[in-house]
């Protein structure tokens, strides 16, 4: 099948001159535009990062005949373009984009191409949070109960595209699907066969207009599914999703599945002891994965074995490092309030030192600060919402503040001095927790860059 595939795309796009907008860091553009090149097509990647910050990216395209237009967009590039590729984070409203929509070239989105194309089945699972884990959770129970499985979507590193190449009518792909990632499916009104919704927070708010628009994006996972498709929803939507069957969100347009109905998990759902992954919505992925097992008729016990000895995904609640009594522990993909605040509940029975702070989504803040109280200081980070927050941290919790910093090296120094004279003996442990609850942009490329920062200081410390 994935010859014939190959085939029918070459037919279709080689010779045609293909834009890839928006390169990146994370490996996906690099796969759009490798794939693209290897069909034929005449690429050209443009970005408004500069050749200095794309090095990496770059490099991995080497011996390509592939032309990079980098550290601002020409309209022109968008304009004599048979097509265009979008990365996820680059906005439908670009002016760019809206000109070349204007003028009628087709524009793809690498997810929403992939399961278009796609000849076996796909998992989708989205969700503000916890869409990872789930992802490599359900990966895991097909993985090893003998599917022919691929993963794929957002997670750093990887190319989904590339998985076209081999797939087949018995494949399966489990894909972490981000809301930008679905505006692509609603282009196409599409919908994977088994969709995920895992929970639903305020989130992205620098980047959509308001909640709404953020759950528009969000609901393609389920809007286009047809009658013989399956969806899994956290308990807490069941409101959302009637509203949105309600049309509330639809925008008056008739849906495709209308009396599908989800099937809904909660934490009580897995009413076992996970043995590495801590918290209760960690518990509430756990019980997601175990419905999609009970789906696709996994052994039961097998499947909760699965799950349970699953070791956690890097930068989640990871442990990196351990000095005495005091223990490092990694969360950067903690970017916004609501997630720090799931990070402080998950080590309520420890002593907790704070990483907080970067730049702001102009995500609700308050109840994350009311939080606080849990933990016993807290070392800032320097971005604009550090300065949002500061004033009312100051008069809450002036005697736990440490910072802010704009060098992570001095912060974790600092915070590790912090805790040395906290833990005086050998009977107390404290944690040393970086959950920083906003972007990482202020200091860092991205979430992933300011993860491996931290590790790299912590390891020379330790």
């Amino acid at each position: 099948m994935s010859s014939q595939l190959i085939k029918k795309l070459k037919n279709k796009y080689s010779g045609k001159k293909a834009l890839m907008v928006g390169l990146g860091l994370q490996g996906g553009g690099v796969g759009v535009a490798k794939f693209l090149a290897e069909l034929g097509a005449k690429v050209t990647v443009t970005d408004k990062k500069t050749e200095a910050q794309l090095f990496q990216s770059i490099n991995r395209l080497n011996g390509l005949s592939i032309e990079f237009h980098l550290g601002e967009h020409n309209i022109e590039d968008f304009l004599n373009s048979d097509f265009i590729f979008k990365g996820p984070s680059v906005p439908w409203t670009s002016g760019p984009v809206v000109q070349a929509q204007k003028k009628g070239i087709p524009i793809e989105m690498e997810m929403s191409f992939v399961v278009e194309n796609y000849p076996g089945k796909v998992i989708g699972i989205t969700g503000t949070r916890g869409k990872s884990t789930t992802t490599q959770l359900i990966y895991n129970l097909l993985n090893e109960s003998g599917f022919k499985v691929t993963i794929g979507g957002g997670l750093p590193g990887i190319s989904t595209i590339e998985c076209l190449k081999e797939a087949d009518e018995n494949s399966w792909l489990v894909a972490e699907l981000s809301s930008w990632a679905l505006s692509g499916f609603h282009a196409k009104k599409i919908s994977p066969h088994i969709s995920v919704f895992t929970n639903f927070y305020p989130d992205h708010l620098n980047y959509y207009k308001n909640l709404e628009d953020y759950f528009y994006d969000k609901q393609a996972i389920f809007q286009y599914q047809k009658k013989e498709d399956i969806f899994i929803a956290n308990e807490s939507l069941k409101d959302l999703i009637r509203k949105a069957w309600d049309r509330k969100f639809f925008g008056g347009k008739q849906q495709t599945a209308k009396n599908l109905v989800p099937a809904l998990f909660s934490k009580n759902d897995f009413p076992y002891k996970l043995t590495y992954l801590k918290g209760d919505h960690n518990l509430e992925n756990a019980a997601a994965a175990l419905k999609v097992a009970e789906i696709l008729k996994i052994d039961k016990d097998k499947a909760v074995e699965i799950i349970k000895n699953f070791g956690g995904l890097p930068y989640r609640l990871q442990t990196v490092g351990k000095k005495g009594n005091i223990i490092f522990i990694n969360d950067t993909t903690s970017t916004t309030p609501i997630a720090t605040i799931k990070a402080i509940d998950s080590l309520k029975d420890k002593k907790i030192i704070l990483f907080l702070g970067g730049n702001s989504k102009n995500l609700p803040s308050e109840q994350l600060i009311n939080q606080l109280y849990k933990v016993e200081k807290i070392v800032l980070l320097a971005g604009s919402f550090t300065d949002e927050i500061l004033p009312v941290l100051k008069e809450k919790y002036s005697d736990k503040l440490v910072g802010p910093f704009n060098n992570l090296e001095e912060a974790v120094k600092e915070a590790y001095k912090v805790a040395q004279a906290l833990v005086p003996t050998k009977s107390g442990e404290i944690d040393l927790l970086f959950s920083p609850g906003a972007t990482s942009f202020a200091m860092f490329n991205n979430e992933f860059h300011r993860g491996e920062e931290f590790n790299r200081i912590v390891e020379k410390l330790t």
